[in-house]
Formats: structure tokens, C-alpha cells, sequence
């Protein structure tokens, strides 16, 4: 195998590799979410089974952190992870237990959406010059 289809290979298995972290990311955020809401759920650790669902929730979700981190940028996965699990748990809130949602509140949802979006393209940014350099 040439050098040129060895670096191939291994731009593809990065991107392989980025795509799954992204995907265990994304079940990592319903893993913390639904250990939140059951952590609400739970009526302060006194109801079994929701105090359960929130241990087992919040063990997969750092779990899979564990393994993401190995292959994303700290920031981009904990901003991802941070700001998608609070919009996403805010939404459960508001439909399950009629938290408030106000004007300012679907602004705010619509900030973490738009901040995770530039996050990312930064982070791609970033790996696009780097692979350009090397």
C-alpha cells in the first residue's frame, strides 16, 4: 500500500470513528436526560425504580463519555452534551410537568441549539487547517 492510500485509510477510519463518537454522544445525552427526569421523578431518591433509571442513567452517560473523549474535543463534546441535555431535559419539563415556558425561555433553547451548531463548525474548522498543515 502506497503512502497516499495508507493516509487515505486512515482519514477514513478517523471519520468513522468521529461519526460513532457522535453517536454515542447522542445516546449519552438520552442516557443523562432520562436520568434527570427520573431524578425529578424520584421525589428526592425516596422512589425506587425512578432513583434506579437516574444511577443507570447517569452511569452509561459517563461511561460513554469516557469513550467519546478519546476521539472529540473536550469543548465540543461537553458543550453538546451540556447544552443539548438542558434544552432537551427543560422541554421534558415543560410537558410533563408544566414548567414555565416563556418567550425568553424558547430563545434561550433556540441560543443553545445555534451555539452547539457553531461549536461544531469551529471544531470542524479547526481539523480542516490541521489536516492541511500535515
Amino acid at each position: 500500500m502506497s503512502v497516499a492510500e495508507e493516509e487515505k485509510q486512515l482519514v477514513r477510519e478517523k471519520a468513522k470513528s468521529k461519526r460513532l463518537a457522535f453517536v454515542l454522544l447522542g445516546i449519552a445525552i438520552v442516557a443523562e436526560v432520562t436520568g434527570a427526569i427520573c431524578l425529578k421523578a424520584s421525589e428526592g431518591l425516596t422512589v425506587p425504580l425512578p432513583t434506579l433509571v437516574t444511577v443507570i442513567g447517569y452511569l452509561i452517560t459517563f461511561t460513554l463519555l469516557i469513550k467519546i473523549l478519546q476521539n472529540l474535543p473536550l469543548g465540543l463534546v461537553y458543550g453538546i452534551w451540556g447544552g443539548v441535555g438542558s434544552a432537551a431535559t427543560m422541554l421534558v419539563g415543560v410537558v410533563v410537568w408544566h414548567d414555565p415556558f416563556t418567550a425568553f425561555t424558547a430563545v434561550g433553547v433556540l441560543l443553545v441549539i445555534g451555539g452547539v451548531y457553531l461549536l461544531n463548525k469551529g471544531t470542524d474548522e479547526i481539523e480542516a487547517a490541521r489536516a492541511k498543515q500535515q
